[in-house]
């Protein structure tokens, strides 16, 4: 069985690691990856954002970024790392939905190490094939914690 194929909005690449794509809504958004130098291995974190407006639920709009984020991990060297937003409470729906993204639509060239502390929820998804691969997840893992330690 095969992945799920994906259907991406038009996207546009802008300065550095930013994209943008509009939806058949005409809901307008913005990609963008943020690189951390506390370590010396290539972290980055990655956000998306929505001009204001509304629109109904759009399977496209998961494939734009779904997209985005192939692009991204063609640098087998790229580390993503993520934290779940706790500003609404709902970090513990989007760790989950995450974890089923990445479930579904991870070719096996990718893998995923967790940490939580508290309703903190924060990923690293390294490519497999990374030299480094255990030093990254020890280097970064006491970084997170660190950091989780300081909130």
């Amino acid at each position: 069985m095969g992945l799920p194929l994906l259907h991406p909005y038009k996207i546009s690449k802008g300065e550095g690691s930013t994209y943008f794509f509009a939806t058949d809504y005409g809901l307008k958004y913005s990609a963008y990856f943020i690189e951390y130098s506390a370590t010396i291995h290539k972290v980055y974190s990655f956000s998306f954002d929505k001009e204001e407006g509304e629109g109904p639920h759009d399977e496209r709009v998961k494939d734009s970024i779904l997209s985005i984020l192939q692009d991204f991990f063609v640098n087998e060297s790229n580390i993503l790392g993520y934290t779940c937003d706790v500003s609404d409470g709902r970090q513990l729906a989007r760790k989950i939905l995450f974890n089923r993204w990445f479930d579904k639509y991870n070719d096996g060239r990718l893998k995923k190490f967790d940490f939580q502390t508290d309703n903190v929820y924060v990923s690293l998804i390294i490519n497999k094939d990374y030299f480094a691969i255990d030093e990254a997840v020890n280097d970064i893992s006491q970084l997170i914690y660190e950091v989780l330690a300081l909130k």
